[in-house]
């Protein structure tokens, strides 16, 4: 079974006066049902960005 995954990949892009650079593009990905596991298995054990300590610090009123 296939599964679609919107993941972000580096692409390599031309900047200003030809240099390149190495941008962040959302892209869908059709993955197998093995890789799709193993996504989902590493996206629930990430640790919290700092976005979401700020938005869990708010929400408790811990300081």
């Amino acid at each position: 079974m296939m599964h679609k995954v919107r993941v972000k990949v580096p692409v390599t892009k031309r900047g200003l006066f030809g240099r390149k650079k190495t941008v962040y593009q959302w892209r869908t990905l059709r993955v197998d049902a093995k890789t799709y596991k193993e996504l989902m298995r590493r996206n629930k054990n990430r640790p919290f960005t700092i976005e979401e300590m700020m938005i869990y610090d708010d929400l408790f009123d811990d300081e």
